[in-house]
């Protein structure tokens, strides 16, 4: 009767023992847990508001400059149907958030969970409220990605679809055409190879015309230069000379105006009676014959 006591405190102890160290641990990866997200010392709670949630959960990692800062908090559904998310970051960073911060929703590498990154915004820590919220963005994932290719790809297959009537359609006639223009071609290639000589000859025959006329005007021009440089002398003696009679006959036509000039003078009257107080003279009386 005395063993089973024994055996049973032996094994109550432990029990004891193992639940205390179980707690012992358990206390210690909770405050860990703590320490981690900041359970245990003052926060900065941040909200921003989304239209949906884009698979983000209670615990989501908060980071910034790629350092992991805080977690996301609190997920709630508002009236209008959009998501406010809260994330609460330790009190210590407040020196590099605030207001103007920007949150960006993307994911943890291309097919890693969710993450979201604040950009730094730093203000002097007092006037950054405990409480604010900041502007948000959600950066493509794959889905987004895999829907561009597939609405690519769904254009891609009209334009080929397309292109392929328009080649079916269009090119029967532009070969018909090309070839109508390659027999069009020939023709007149022959043309000018048949009548390409005689034209020939005869441009050459004209331009020989026109190089002996030139070559006639240009003597005729020297011809004309020669009879100025030899008359030229004797035009400029005439001029010379006719200008001299010209001097001449302008003396000579002053001298006579003088000359002429005094005979047309008014004579004065002698008498200052009238008319009428002169004698008639009448000529003698003539008789018959």
């Amino acid at each position: 009767m005395t063993r089973t006591p024994a055996r049973f405190l032996a094994f109550h102890r432990a029990s004891l023992t193992f639940a205390l160290s179980g707690a012992l641990l358990l206390a210690g990866v909770l405050a860990l847990y703590g320490r981690q997200y900041g359970w245990f010392e003052r926060s900065l709670r941040i909200r921003l508001v989304m239209a949906n949630s884009q698979g983000l959960r209670i615990g989501t990692p908060v980071q910034l400059s790629g350092l992991r800062i805080g977690v996301l908090d609190r997920l709630d559904l508002l009236p209008d149907g959009r998501v406010a998310l809260d994330l609460r970051v330790p009190d210590r960073y407040r020196a590099w958030l605030s207001p103007r911060s920007t949150a960006t929703i993307g994911r943890d590498g291309l097919l890693g969970d969710g993450v979201v990154e604040l950009t730094a915004a730093p203000m002097p820590p007092a006037t950054v409220p405990s409480r604010f919220m900041v502007s948000s963005r959600v950066t493509p994932g794959v889905d987004t990605l895999l829907a561009g290719l597939e609405a690519t790809r769904a254009d891609v297959q009209k334009l080929l679809a397309s292109s392929t009537r328009v080649t079916d359609r269009e090119v029967p006639a532009a070969l018909a055409q090309f070839k109508s223009s390659l027999a069009s071609g020939t023709a007149v290639s022959a043309t000018i190879n048949r009548e390409l000589p005689p034209t020939a000859a005869q441009l050459r025959a004209t331009l020989a015309t026109a190089d002996r006329t030139a070559q006639a005007a240009e003597s005729t021009a020297d011809q004309a230069q020669q009879t100025m440089r030899e008359v030229r002398p004797d035009l400029r003696q005439a001029l010379s000379d006719f200008a001299a009679a010209m001097r001449r006959t302008n003396a000579l036509m002053e001298q006579v105006h003088g000359f002429l000039q005094p005979a047309s003078a008014p004579v004065e009257p002698l008498s200052r009676e009238p008319a009428s107080a002169k004698p008639v003279v009448q000529g003698p009386a003539q008789g018959p014959q």
